[in-house]
């Protein structure tokens, strides 16, 4: 399928803000939380550190807390990945393949900071409609490309109280990206949960007051 014959966006052009925002809607939430988080959490998007306590740069891409218990907030750190019409063309790669590692220090900075939980998000976003041609199928990423991904994306240097989670959503044919198309999550291990110190709580309490 030529470019020219495309309708709709590449679900790989929407920002990294509007699809974390998509992802903690009240359509995607229930999936989108692991278990062992409770229910019904309010949430807050790209929560700058530098008022936490310790003097952390940096922020928190989303944050989980619920306001009458602030000493359980959740922090994630979330990392997409995109793969674009000519990253699924023969000798092509993903974006950002290389900054997992920068990816795993900043989850590691959250843990150290000392959330409750801590999960590390990786998402792939995966635009496969020049490579499927107009066909009706839901074909992605192929085996190499998938390999690719997997020798990457380890827990390898990640605190061991962080959860890691890969997401993979796919735009196979002409639709309007999160529509028609296949997603799927892998759980590669739960968060281990550690109390927060009161400074941090108090902190937290203020930003989801605001």
């Amino acid at each position: 399928m030529r470019v020219s014959e495309l309708t709709h966006s590449s679900i790989a052009d929407i920002p990294e803000d509007e699809l974390v925002q998509r992802l903690v809607s009240p359509l995607w939430r229930d999936m989108f939380e692991p278990s062992g988080i409770p229910r019904g959490m309010l949430h807050k998007l790209r929560v700058l550190l530098k008022t936490a306590p310790g003097d952390f740069k940096g922020d928190v891409d989303i944050l989980l807390s619920s306001p009458d218990r602030p000493h359980e907030a959740v922090a994630f750190e979330v990392k997409r990945i995109k793969f674009g019409r000519s990253a699924l063309r023969p000798g092509g790669k993903p974006n950002k393949l290389g900054e997992f590692a920068k990816a795993i220090q900043q989850a590691n900075r959250l843990a150290h900071i000392g959330f409750w939980q801590v999960y590390l998000y990786v998402i792939a976003v995966v635009d496969a409609r020049e490579q499927n041609a107009g066909k009706n199928t839901y074909l992605g990423l192929s085996s190499e490309l998938r390999s690719l991904v997997a020798s990457v994306f380890t827990p390898n240097g990640l605190n061991a109280r962080v959860g890691l989670f890969k997401w993979e959503f796919t735009q196979p044919m002409d639709y309007t990206p999160l529509t028609v198309g296949t997603r799927s999550g892998h759980l590669h291990r739960l968060a281990t949960r550690a109390p927060q110190n009161e400074e941090l709580t108090k902190w937290i309490a203020e930003v989801f007051s605001e």
